[in-house]
This record gives C-alpha cells, sequence and structure tokens, in this order.
C-alpha cells in the first residue's frame, strides 16, 4: 500500500508541486537517494581504492534551454549530471594517444557498471569520461525518467565542455598545447547516444546554411569574419587584433564504437500497438508512470546477468516509464533521419541473437550512415545475446573468452583510430 501512495505522489502529484515551487524534487535530494548509495566492491577495487587511477569527480548543470529542448519541466537549479574522470597517467603518457573516451552507459544502469570496460581502456593508454546519463546513477532526476533522448545528448555535451573547461584552466589546452582526441563508446542506449552525438554535432560544413546541432553556433563564413574585422576597425581595433573574438570549440568526434545500440527494438521487446497508443495517450498526465515490460528477462540467456542486476541498488529495477518508452521511439525516428550525418569513423558490433535491440536495425543505419565506406566497419557476432561483455560472478573461461573477444576489438579499433 505505501509503495502504491508513493508511485501517486511522485507521478502525478509532486511534478505539479515542483512546477508551483511548493516542494524540490525527491524532498531536497534530486537525485532520490541515489547519490547516497555506496560504490560497489568492483568500482572501488579498479578504481576508487586503485592507487594507480586518478580520481576527479564533478557535477555540472543542465541549462534551462537544454531542458526546454528536452521537454523537461524540471528546474534548471536542480538539474545536473554527475560525471567522473579516470587516469592512468603513468600509461597515458607511456602510450601518448593524447586521447579521450567517453563512456555511456545502457539504460536502467549507470557509469560504475562500466567500470570493469573502463579499466581495460584506461591500461590501453585513454582518458575516461564517464557519465551517469540524467535520471541515472548519481545525476538528477526521478529514477528511469527521461522525457526525451536528447536529454542524454545534452548531458554528454555539457560533460565534453566542462571537462574542456577544466583543462584549459589547468594549462592544458590552449597555445603551447593541442586538442585531445575525443572519442565516445556505448552500449544499447549508451550506444544510441553516441550515436546521436556524433549526427548532432558533426563537423559544420561552412556552405551549408543550417545544422542540426543543438547549441553551437555554425563557424562563421569568410565574408562574415571579413565583416567582422570591418566593424571591428570601425570601432578602433585594427583587424588583425587579438581582441577578436575566435570561433567558438566545436567539439567532434573522432571516431564512436557502440555494441549492441538502440537502433531498432527487436520485436519480443517492443510493447504492442495497443500499448503504445495507450502511452501516448497518458504520456502528457502521467508521463512518470510504470508502464511497460519492454527488455525486462530479454538482455542474456544467463540468469546471473539478471539476479546481479536485481541486487544492484543502483539500477532501476521498475517497468519501463511512459515517457522514457515514447522518448525511445521518438529518439530513434529522429536518429534514423539523421544517420547521413556522421561522418566520423564508425564500428557497430551486435549480437545475432539479441533480444532488446534489432542486429537487423543496426545493418540498416550502417548501411545509411555518412562515413566512408573504408571508415566504417559492422559486426554482427553469432549466438551473443544484448549483453555483449558481461562481468558476473562466476562466469566461466568460456563466457570470459566471449566478452574480452568483444572488449579487445573494440579497444583495438580505438588505439588504432587515437594513434592515425
Amino acid at each position: 500500500m505505501l509503495e502504491f501512495l508513493w508511485t501517486i505522489y511522485f507521478v502525478f502529484i509532486e511534478p505539479v508541486l515542483c512546477h508551483l515551487n511548493l516542494v524540490t524534487p525527491g524532498f531536497g535530494d534530486p537525485t532520490y537517494g541515489r547519490a547516497q548509495l555506496p560504490y560497489s566492491a568492483t568500482e572501488k577495487r579498479l578504481i576508487y581504492d586503485n592507487p594507480e587511477v586518478t580520481v576527479i569527480r564533478r557535477k555540472v548543470p543542465l541549462p534551462a534551454h537544454a531542458l526546454a529542448d528536452c521537454r523537461s519541466w524540471d528546474k534548471e537549479k536542480w538539474t545536473f549530471v554527475s560525471y567522473n574522470v579516470w587516469t592512468m597517467e603513468a600509461i597515458e603518457q607511456r602510450e601518448g594517444l593524447h586521447s579521450d573516451l567517453v563512456m555511456c552507459h545502457g539504460i536502467n544502469d549507470y557509469a560504475g557498471k562500466l567500470v570493469p570496460h573502463a579499466h581495460h581502456f584506461l591500461k590501453r593508454g585513454f582518458r575516461v569520461i564517464a557519465i551517469d546519463l540524467p535520471s541515472f546513477g548519481r545525476s538528477s532526476g526521478l529514477h528511469g525518467f527521461v522525457p526525451s533522448m536528447r536529454i542524454n545528448v545534452r548531458a554528454m555535451h555539457a560533460v565534453i565542455m566542462d571537462v574542456r573547461r577544466w583543462d584549459e584552466e589547468a594549462g592544458l589546452i590552449g597555445v603551447a598545447g593541442r586538442e585531445r582526441k575525443l572519442f565516445a563508446e556505448g552500449h544499447s542506449m549508451g550506444g544510441f547516444t553516441a550515436l546521436y552525438y556524433a549526427a548532432l554535432y558533426a563537423p559544420i560544413d561552412p556552405t551549408e546554411d543550417g545544422s542540426p546541432d543543438l547549441a553551437i553556433k555554425k563557424v562563421p563564413s569568410a565574408e562574415e569574419e571579413a565583416e567582422l574585422a570591418r566593424r571591428a576597425a570601425s570601432n578602433g581595433v585594427r583587424p588583425e587584433s587579438k581582441s577578436l573574438d575566435p570561433p567558438p570549440y566545436r567539439p567532434c568526434l573522432s571516431g564512436v564504437a557502440v555494441a549492441a545500440p538502440m537502433i531498432t527494438i527487436s520485436p519480443q521487446s517492443r510493447p504492442g500497438k495497443a500499448t503504445e497508443y495507450a502511452a501516448k495517450v497518458l504520456r502528457f498526465l502521467a508521463g512518470r508512470l510504470p508502464f511497460a515490460k519492454a527488455i525486462k528477462g530479454n538482455v542474456s540467456d544467463d540468469p546471473k546477468v539478471e539476479s546481479e542486476f536485481q541486487a544492484d541498488p543502483m539500477t532501476y529495477k521498475g517497468l519501463l516509464r511512459i515517457s522514457t518508452g515514447l522518448a525511445i521511439l521518438d529518439g530513434i525516428n529522429e536518429l534514423s533521419a539523421l544517420a547521413s550525418k556522421i561522418t566520423c569513423p564508425l564500428v557497430i558490433h551486435h549480437g545475432a541473437n539479441d533480444r532488446a535491440t534489432n542486429p537487423q536495425g543496426s545493418k540498416e543505419f550502417f548501411d545509411r550512415v555518412g562515413t566512408k565506406p573504408s571508415e566504417k566497419t559492422l559486426k554482427i557476432w553469432p549466438g551473443y545475446e544484448h549483453v555483449m561483455m558481461k562481468n558476473v560472478a562466476g562466469m566461466s573461461k568460456a563466457d570470459e573468452e566471449k566478452r574480452d573477444a568483444v572488449l579487445f576489438e573494440i579497444g583495438d579499433w580505438l588505439v588504432a583510430q587515437a594513434r592515425k
């Protein structure tokens, strides 16, 4: 009974009271208690208690215009993205990749679940930026409630820009420095987020009048630069003066590696048409309502994957919320329309037996991506399910070999791209 009452409050009552500034989300904790949870034993062993790893923990706010673009009623003062920067400094200096890897987790998970994979990439020489996407992990938001998939891209962009700002203040970027290469890696919703970011923040073509990007202005053309110089000169500033503002920094990915990306939902996991129609009717009144089973039970043939997920206090275990499910379908359609905008090097891995996201969708999406044929790769792995790189207790030698096969292929590809 108590659980039912809390559901009624968080779904129907709290959004209205917050909008009227009568209460704050989560009774003053916009993470709804998640920020207070301890790190897992794996996180402590591989990262936080590991003397070889340097850890920087930060939070960055999402601006009001970003929240409005993402159909969120949340207010800027309550909304932030939690992220970590992990580095093995000795290995990074030895390998000399001078590259960052942004890691995006899947739906219902959090950045800490990626620690075993992140540890592998750290040992390859990358600086890893691990993001808790909005409403998951230690970021703000009602657990599992995502009003629009664009909010993940907004979060990723806010983190990238925040890391660069801190790098600039530390003197790591500037006249004497050089830009670090930027890569993205993700699984399922994280893979979707990485691809969506690559489409929305593709390198700007100055010959185009517009760009689908979310936040960065177009780089001025030669004529526009000349006009800026003329105006500056008329105000007593010489055209060659350094006081003229340079074009804004434009973060562009040097490569994207994804596993089982959420590009198409498999028939086994997609709700029926009647359920989707009902969700669309209820969306505006009960968008937070848990509603559909979705991928539950369809991510792996190993029952330990589900049992460990259920035992983890940081994962979201409820039904898929109405707004989240519809946001996924809307986001998939939006990304599909932008596939040709992705031009960076790309590798997609997908399990042939995936019952959560459809490998056929990856094949069709791959053909429409704008990346040069020589710079994109698609590999369908026979026998693999949705969780392609599982890490559970008591794994067999065969399971470890299956995990490492995918992980090392991704790592080898990223290192090769970083060295180009």
